[in-house]
């Protein structure tokens, strides 16, 4: 074998191994709703595992790298002609506030979403600039909306939060 065909060997394997060793960091620590966002402050309530519940707005939740709030969701109209759902359809937004709990850079990006409207999935949409893209340092928070084009007459509404791709540890958020 070549020599500069072992040093990428080399390099791919520890990124490979890099990637596992960080994957498990936050596989073991499930999802757990720790308040909730009101208007004058935040309560607090007692920790309790709630990996399968999906959460509310109003809700704090924490994984063991982010807490994150979910502040609002609703039906986003355009006034944009050429911004406009297809017929049938609406666009709806999820508004979140993340922050770094965790002692290194945490990614922030509205690729970590989707959206299942009665368990089809649904089309991310770009429509303005309060999106959610950051790396946070430890301590840092971010805030923005993620805004998806859903069937109109859509019963069930979910968005799901990748807190791990290496895991594929999810939480879940309903759209009330």
């Amino acid at each position: 074998m070549k020599k500069g065909t072992k040093i990428i060997l080399g390099a791919l394997g520890i990124i490979i191994i890099g990637g596992a060793v960080a994957g498990n960091s936050e596989k073991n620590k499930s999802t757990e709703k720790v308040g909730e966002v009101s208007a004058s402050n935040v309560s607090e309530v007692s920790e309790e595992t709630t990996e399968s519940k999906p959460f509310k707005t109003g809700d704090i939740v924490e994984t063991q790298t982010l807490r994150v709030s979910y502040l609002s969701c609703g039906e986003y109209k355009s006034d944009n002609q050429f911004i406009q759902p297809k017929d049938g359809n609406k666009f709806v937004f999820f508004e979140f506030e993340f922050e770094n709990i965790f002692d290194s850079d945490k990614l922030v990006s509205s690729f970590d979403f989707d959206c299942f409207a009665d368990n089809s999935s649904c089309e991310q949409v770009y429509i303005d600039n309060e999106g959610l893209n950051a790396t946070l340092s430890q301590g840092r928070k971010t805030k923005g909306k993620v805004y998806y084009e859903v069937p109109a007459s859509a019963q069930s509404i979910e968005l799901e939060y990748v807190n791990n791709l290496f895991t594929s540890d999810r939480t879940v958020f309903i759209y009330q």
